[in-house]
């Protein structure tokens, strides 16, 4: 009985954690081509095609270089909503990404490396 106990409560905190951090790469597997993956960091290549929406998901404190031209639009959980115009060669540092969707309302496939920091990961307030 103990044994069981002890399984529920190790998946109600998986469950949990779950809730709060969906993680892109494994959301939108699709979309993604992971070139290094440690416990310290992942680096990714994202393509998104003309009219493609991500599922729900988040992001630690991140790094991004667009490698083409890029329109998005990215729609929050919450209802914020927020358009990025970016030109290839274009970066930024974002600190954690609450959930959202991302669109890319262009007519051109976008290409960026996204760089997540696991050490400082999105967490619910």
């Amino acid at each position: 009985m103990k044994t069981i106990l002890n399984l529920a409560i190790i998946l109600i905190i998986i469950a949990s954690v779950n809730l709060y951090s969906q993680d892109w790469a494994k959301v939108n597997p699709e979309q993604n081509i992971i070139l290094s993956d440690t416990t310290l960091l992942r680096a990714t290549i994202a393509t998104i095609e003309p009219g493609a929406k991500s599922l729900v998901h988040t992001h630690p404190a991140s790094f991004f270089y667009a490698l083409t031209d890029c329109k998005l639009k990215v729609y929050y959980t919450d209802g914020q909503i927020e358009s990025f115009d970016l030109k290839a060669g274009e970066y930024g540092y974002g600190n954690p990404e609450k959930p959202h969707q991302t669109e890319n309302v262009g007519t051109k496939t976008m290409k960026f490396l996204l760089v997540e920091l696991k050490e400082h990961p999105y967490t619910e307030k």
